[in-house]
């Protein structure tokens, strides 16, 4: 009998517990001050996201803002996230504001409560990015990112290799971007074996113009997810002493790409994997012809890469004519057709100048 008064106390407790709402609209006039606009919010698993550009200025404390439910066409703010009174702004533009400390945050209102928040002064032709925070609960963290330019998209996502083996390569993740980041604007790779990222690594990414790459290294088991996002923050603001701060990643977001929510993921597979991998020479000449020779077990296919991209899967020799002295890197990947498992090595090889030819004139008396 006890158990059961026990059973229903739970589900009753259950069925009692609110259901929070998340925002999903917007509503300003920082986009064009005087002229009260709502705007659907992009959704990025936690956080939800707005930009926009300023057509006009407008004083500290003028121009509004709030989140509500519906959509932009049919705003429904009897739930809405704004400050409890009237009259109070956040503190600042690209500050994270908690809203357990701040009175002008992102309070959680029904039955149309709550009173509109205000912002510091909007500059016009700057771009605002409103972020707001999914948090399960009632109160949501925000942040409103002032930037002189309009952030890069990232526009595609891809990795290298493919299968991902145990004991195989780590996994290379390319990055490609609408245009080059702006000095203000870092790339980030953030990947975790919890689908929830209850823990999670953060790499910064390495970008060359549009496209930038990242490393995940290879976890040995399981399965990895992962997703990009740029920021104005740097890594040790995002994990302080090397420790991910979730709310930290998601609020201070210029923009992301997660898989339209998704993320990225792959699986660590068991397969045969190219071992006793090695290549020769470690010295070249250049403008002189040199053949590599790679060595490997278990390796059906052979890629090179010279320092200006793969070449293409080829034989485990292959000819190059170097053109500029120094050092420089050569990457050989190998590939097992059966597993296509991968396994990578990659050296330095130093390209020494050809001895200059002396002329000999012969000796006249």
């Amino acid at each position: 009998m006890n158990l059961r008064i026990v059973f229903l106390s739970v589900v009753l407790c259950l069925l009692l517990s609110p259901a929070y709402a998340q925002p999903t609209v917007l509503g300003t006039d920082a986009f064009n001050y005087n002229t009260y606009s709502t705007y659907n919010l992009s959704t990025y698993g936690k956080l939800r996201s707005y930009r926009g550009l300023a057509a006009n200025s407008a004083l500290s404390g003028l121009a509004k803002w709030e989140f509500a439910t519906g959509t932009a066409a049919a705003t429904n703010y009897s739930t809405n996230w704004r400050p409890y009174f009237s009259s109070t702004a956040i503190p600042a533009f690209d500050s994270i504001i908690d809203p357990l400390l701040t009175a002008g945050s992102a309070r959680w209102n029904t039955s149309f409560g709550g009173q509109s928040g205000f912002l510091p002064a909007i500059i016009a032709g700057r771009y605002y990015t409103f972020n707001i925070g999914d948090n399960g609960g009632a109160n949501n963290y925000m942040a409103v990112w002032e930037t002189n330019f309009n952030p890069a998209t990232i526009s595609s996502i891809t990795q290298s290799p493919i299968t991902i083996c145990s004991s195989g390569s780590d996994v290379s993740v390319t990055i490609n971007a609408n245009q080059s980041l702006n000095a203000a604007e870092k790339g980030y790779l953030r990947y975790s074996s919890s689908a929830t990222f209850t823990s999670s690594s953060l790499v910064q990414i390495s970008f060359t113009g549009t496209s930038g790459t990242a490393t995940i290294p290879n976890p040995g088991s399981g399965t990895i997810y992962y997703y990009v996002f740029t920021s104005k923050l740097a890594l040790s603001q995002l994990a302080p002493s090397g420790v991910v701060n979730e709310t930290y990643c998601d609020l201070s977001t210029l923009s992301m790409n997660n898989n339209s929510g998704a993320n990225y993921s792959f699986t660590v597979v068991v397969g045969t994997v190219p071992s006793a991998l090695s290549f020769t020479p470690t010295n070249a000449c250049n403008g002189i012809a040199t053949t590599f020779t790679a060595s490997a077990t278990n390796a059906d296919l052979y890629d090179w890469n010279f320092g200006a991209g793969f070449i293409g899967l080829a034989s485990g020799n292959t000819s190059i004519q170097t053109l500029s002295t120094g050092t420089i890197s050569v990457t050989l990947r190998t590939k097992n057709n059966t597993s296509g498992c991968e396994k990578t090595l990659t050296q330095s090889v130093t390209v020494n100048p050809v001895p200059s030819t002396q002329t000999i004139n012969p000796n006249t008396n």
